[in-house]
């Protein structure tokens, strides 16, 4: 086989290769036994063009990227959030209930990691393509908060994010803390919907 040839065959193999990547991607339960496959393909190529003297720092640099690409795709981050035992928490009194009307308990639309206590009690769930954060609803809220009045299904067993969370400072709930004086409502979050009074 030619040089040229080869560059050929390598060139037509790479194409395969990020198509196959392209098609893994779209499906979940085939990316690992593909990306396993694709990984294994690139190191053989790689070591052909090695040998042959015919890699050069640029096509080093481009290998690797689809090397990290395929290791993303396949292994999305695990984030294990590092704090102590979470009852040991001093929580700072918000009446939150008074005010859940005018933020919306949007806090709760907030990205939250669990710790290993939280794994270790399993009494909250987590994303399943996203270890090991709380699940969100349709609505983008957090799946434990109750989309009536704002209160959470999971209080007594909530992460120690949720606990040591200050909602006072935070320019993305309020303008005036004090005054009541709430952020614009961020765009695709909805407000709370009381349930109306039951009449007896």
């Amino acid at each position: 086989m030619t040089s040229d040839e080869l560059a050929t065959y390598l060139a037509q193999e790479l194409a395969e290769l990020r198509a196959e990547l392209r098609r893994a991607m779209a499906s979940a339960e085939r990316a690992e036994r593909v990306a396993v496959e694709v990984a294994a393909s690139v190191d053989t190529l790689t070591e052909i063009l090695r040998t042959r003297g015919q890699l050069g720092p640029g096509h080093l640099r481009l290998l690797e990227r689809i090397r990290k690409h395929v290791q993303v795709t396949v292994a999305p981050p695990l984030r294990l959030e590092s704090m102590p035992d979470k009852y040991a928490i001093e929580s700072t009194p918000i009446d939150c209930a008074s005010r859940i009307h005018l933020c919306h308990g949007r806090c709760c639309a907030y990205s939250i990691s669990l710790s290993e206590q939280d794994l270790r009690e399993g009494e909250l769930e987590w994303r399943i393509d996203e270890p090991y954060y709380l699940p969100h609803g349709p609505e983008g809220y957090c799946s434990y908060q109750d989309r009536s009045d704002g209160g959470c299904r999971a209080y007594q067993h909530r992460p120690g994010q949720c606990r040591q969370y200050d909602c006072r400072e935070d320019a993305n709930i309020w303008i005036d803390f004090e005054a009541g004086v709430a952020a614009p409502l961020r765009p695709g979050l909805v407000p709370i919907r009381p349930r109306p009074a039951r009449q007896d």
